[in-house]
């Protein structure tokens, strides 16, 4: 007989002590609750509207419209936040930003950076223009002397 070992992650002081499945699940539609159980399954993946919506088997529209009204997000948005939440646990435990954004799906670290920043507001983003390999152009703000 197989035992199962569980391992739970501990949060540091920086970390909300509820993660993102439990801050959006204090409501009472089961429609919503089934599409959050598929995204908490499957976040790493590319998840459509679509596809979600024909497995509550309401239209995209209606999938919005309910889970909007009940958790204050979007299906993506959601998606989103847990992706977030375990690339800022993977990097608190050491992994460079570049091996969690592959882990959770993201094509590259460019592609995790706005949802990061999205996730703290008002924060810097320390791994900001780093490592992208494009320089950006820069406009004078007035005449040049």
């Amino acid at each position: 007989m197989a035992r199962e070992v569980v391992v739970y992650a501990r949060r540091n002081g920086n970390e909300h002590q509820q993660s993102a499945m439990l801050r959006h699940r204090n409501h009472l539609s089961d429609l919503v609750h089934l599409v959050q159980d598929i995204i908490d399954a499957r976040y790493a993946e590319r998840l459509s509207l679509g596809e979600l919506a024909a497995a509550a088997r309401v239209s995209e529209r209606t999938l919005t419209r309910v889970f909007h009204r009940a958790t204050g997000l979007t299906p993506l948005r959601y998606q989103q936040m847990l992706r977030v939440e375990r690339a800022e646990h993977l990097i608190g435990q050491g992994a460079t930003v570049e091996a969690a954004a592959r882990a959770l799906g993201f094509a590259d670290a460019r592609m995790l950076r706005r949802p990061r920043h999205r996730a703290r507001p008002g924060k810097p983003d320390p791994t900001a223009g780093r490592g992208t390999g494009k320089r950006r152009r820069v406009e004078p703000s007035g005449p040049l002397r």
